[in-house]
């Protein structure tokens, strides 16, 4: 859990917006089959596409 962590915290804005993209994707490809599991991924996406945001603006206007 603390790789994980790590990761997210020393990992670029830009990565983390890729990695949504790619989740929202899948999510996006499962969505007729498993609605439920494509929601939990959206939820996912937005968390992280936020969480990427965030930490663009606190780099460049600090």
């Amino acid at each position: 859990m603390n790789k994980f962590l790590s990761f997210f915290n020393s990992a670029s804005p830009l990565l983390l917006l890729l990695i949504s993209a790619g989740v929202e994707v899948l999510a996006k490809i499962i969505e007729t089959k498993f609605p439920t599991i494509a929601m939990g991924l959206q939820l996912l996406t937005f968390v992280v596409f936020i969480y990427a945001l965030i930490k663009f603006f606190n780099s460049k206007f600090k």
